[in-house]
């Protein structure tokens, strides 16, 4: 079973209890701001959040976010979440 396998089995398993929780990957030099790991869980048991709450909590300086998919799909900051998605965050590219 692969890591990403591994995790969405988690959080099919937690939404049964309450347990919210969704999968975050941070690409290219983002990747400093999560645990080591490509894809990691992340908690939001505490109250549904938005995107924006999820990036500050990750202490992830918005200016260095180009943008964040949802499910595949190009999500606003100020996103609402349920719980279960998929979230990659983008960084800004810069060069000439």
């Amino acid at each position: 079973m692969t890591e990403k396998e591994s995790c969405l089995n988690a959080i099919n398993m937690g939404k049964g209890v309450g347990s919210m929780k969704v999968l975050i990957q941070l690409r290219g030099p983002l990747k400093k701001y999560g645990p080591g790991e490509e894809i990691f869980e992340h908690d939001i048991n505490e109250e549904p959040g938005t995107l924006r709450e999820i990036i500050d909590k990750l202490n992830i300086p918005s200016s260095s976010v180009s943008f964040v998919s949802i499910d595949g799909e190009k999500a606003g900051f100020d996103k609402q979440l349920r719980g279960g998605e998929k979230i990659v965050v983008y960084p800004r590219v810069a060069g000439g």
